[in-house]
């Protein structure tokens, strides 16, 4: 005999099931060949069958025409559907050569093992639909964590330039402000601090549920971070004249964990208690205390005398997006997110959080802290030393090199909330070297001049001002000297070999890599006009005064030594907004470039001091950049700022 298994399915984009082979034994035809058979089809016995739900014994094929056999000598069959919980999960189907094959024995054999297959199948099919949802999941989770990372760009992107725009005109770097104006824009420059504030709390709490939220892991005095979260919290309840007391224990240990979750920990449970407090005050209480492992712990409680929290709304506090007050009246802002993401933060550094609250009396939040690790962490990073690698791709060196390149991250947009500051603050420098020990400045000038006895007079006056002075004394290679060598400035005849000069001139100011170095032409001619229009720094007409060369020489040096940053970033707001900072607080002369590829062709040929650099860029990305920077012995040394919405 042939018995097919069939399985009960659902095709869901027509909305019909079918029953489908998944079991054939006693033939040699190919399972896939069996054709799903559709439930509502009424000339088609199985599915007849299948809709009964009762089995079914045909004892002569020849009088059936509504079954296709699987085997070509088939006589009888019998067919017996799996049924759980009254729902059909499946039909087992037996074929016989012989005529009146399944007599009243084996229709209750067979009925007796449906009731088991029936449980068996059930259950598996239970399974698999558990893994496909898992699977589902498991997939949202992953999109959820991808939307989440490209919302922090795009909405961080343009937050930088609300933020960093409104700070630029409240300063009043782009003019004075009516009263009007600027309470306009101190709304709009705090509104975009709470929209960041808000994003970064949903950032954080995706990636605790993700596990990736890195804590950096060290031994800090506790003592300074409580006195830090005071001075913010005395702004917070400043308008509501409330007290904010701090009780330190004396002699405290010094705590172990993540400073800055800490103070977040503490900033978090001070203006949650600022927020529901209206009279009264709020008190931070710290003293050490002992656990049940009998290890040192430091305790801090946050106590306050606001509302209250009852005591059915309690368990509910710490549970992400959800809030006591959820009514269309509520008079306080969030997401739900704080609490909970102070306590996930808590427990990863090894602590407790607990809350108690009478309603109507106030609430206390209590947080413990290590003194020493309590939790299995990973080996801390240690600063990587981006050095030149001796062969081949890229390597860490773990020890120091003779040549380094030192590299800072600033996030583009104040991630600390209730601190006043421009959007380009330092929230978090790491540098992966030392910096390179200051060199005495290069002092060295080219001197463009074909007359001998010129030369030797402008040696004389120069030298003894500690410059060294380098001749090209012909117009073949006067152009190559100046871009290999880059010196400090330029003095030149433009009556040099015959008046090659101003060829010479306008060459070098077109040229990207020698534009800026300042020239001082020296000559007989009188076209000054025509030596400024094509990018002169100074004109001195011969003869000349000795002390004159000097002062325009001096002159030259200083704007030659102004300090050279480039910016590479390809949003132009980002690019606009950091040169007007830099042009704020200093004399810079500041060049930019919108992608890598061309921001690595202008380190090239620009040699910037400074290197701002953005690690989100389409095609060469802001890592690309930087191992081929540190892969360069003539690059490795510049200086670079990371400047990113990134957090990585």
């Amino acid at each position: 005999y042939t018995p097919v298994t069939y399985e009960d399915t659902l095709n869901k984009q027509n909305n019909y099931q079918t029953l489908k082979a998944v079991a054939l034994v006693g033939s040699e035809s190919p399972l896939d060949e069996l054709e799903e058979v559709r439930l509502d089809n009424p000339d088609n016995l199985i599915s007849l069958v299948a809709s009964n739900k009762q089995p079914f014994i045909v004892s002569s094929l020849a009088d059936e025409n509504r079954y296709i056999p699987v085997h070509a000598d088939t006589q009888s069959l019998a067919m017996v559907p799996l049924v759980f919980s009254n729902q059909l999960v499946g039909m087992i189907i037996l074929e016989d050569d012989r005529p009146n094959a399944f007599g009243y024995e084996v229709l209750q054999l067979l009925l007796a093992m449906s009731g088991s297959l029936s449980a068996v199948v059930q259950s598996a099919q239970l399974r698999e639909e558990l893994q496909k949802s898992n699977q589902q999941l498991m997939e949202l989770d992953r999109l959820k964590s991808d939307f989440l990372a490209n919302m922090s760009h795009e909405l961080r992107t343009p937050l930088n330039s609300i933020i960093g725009f409104s700070r630029v005109m409240l300063k009043g770097i782009d003019g004075p402000l009516t009263e009007m104006q600027e309470q306009d824009l101190t709304t709009i420059y705090n509104s975009g601090q709470h929209l960041l504030y808000l994003i970064n709390e949903i950032l954080d709490q995706a990636k605790i549920a993700a596990e990736k939220l890195d804590l950096k892991f060290g031994y800090f005095e506790i003592k300074p971070v409580v006195e830090g979260v005071k001075s913010i919290g005395i702004g917070l309840v400043k308008d509501k004249n409330l007290d904010l007391n701090v009780e330190l224990a004396n002699n405290l240990p010094k705590a172990y964990g993540d400073e800055f979750r800490t103070r977040q920990i503490l900033l978090n449970l001070v203006s949650n208690a600022a927020k529901f407090t209206h009279q009264g005050g709020i008190t931070i209480r710290v003293y050490p205390v002992t656990n049940a492992h009998g290890k040192t712990m430091i305790k801090i409680d946050v106590i306050d005398t606001g509302i209250g929290i009852s005591e059915k709304d309690l368990p509910l506090i710490f549970q992400p997006f959800r809030q006591v007050d959820s009514s269309l009246t509520r008079t306080q802002g969030g997401t739900g997110l704080g609490l909970p993401i102070a306590k996930s933060l808590t427990e990863l550094q090894g602590g407790e959080m607990t809350a108690s609250s009478v309603e109507h009396r106030g609430s206390i939040f209590s947080i413990t802290v290590p003194t020493e690790p309590t939790v299995d962490i990973p080996q801390e990073d240690k600063p990587q030393m981006l050095a030149v690698p001796k062969t081949g791709p890229l390597v860490d060196n773990k020890e120091p090199a003779t040549k380094s390149m030192p590299v800072a991250k600033v996030e583009k947009t104040d991630t600390k909330p209730n601190r006043e500051t421009t959007t380009t603050e330092v929230t978090a420098i790491r540098a992966t070297t030392p910096m390179p020990k200051v060199m005495q400045t290069k002092r060295q000038i080219v001197l463009i001049e074909d007359n001998k006895d010129m030369v030797d007079q402008f040696r004389r006056a120069l030298q003894r001002e500690g410059f060294e002075v380098v001749v090209a004394d012909h117009p073949a290679y006067a152009e190559a000297m100046v871009s290999n060598l880059r010196p400090t400035l330029i003095i030149m005849d433009v009556n040099f070999a015959d008046g090659q000069g101003w060829q010479v001139l306008k060459s070098l100011k077109d040229r990207d890599d020698t534009f800026d170095i300042p020239v001082i032409v020296v000559t007989l001619n009188s076209d000054s006009q025509r030596a400024y229009q094509l990018g002169a720094h100074t004109f001195i007409q011969r003869p000349y005064m000795p002390d004159d060369l000097i002062k325009a020489v001096l002159k030259a040096e200083q704007e030659s030594n102004t300090e050279r940053i480039l910016i590479i970033d390809d949003d132009p707001a980002s690019i606009r907004l950091l040169t007007q900072l830099l042009n704020q607080n200093g004399a810079y002369r500041v060049f930019y470039a919108e992608n890598g590829t061309d921001g690595i062709s202008m380190v090239a040929r620009r040699r910037p001091d400074l290197i701002i650099l953005d690690l989100r860029m389409p095609g060469k990305d802001g890592f690309a950049v930087l191992e081929e920077l540190r892969s360069n012995p003539e690059t490795v040394n510049i200086p670079v700022i990371v400047v990113t919405v990134n957090s990585t």
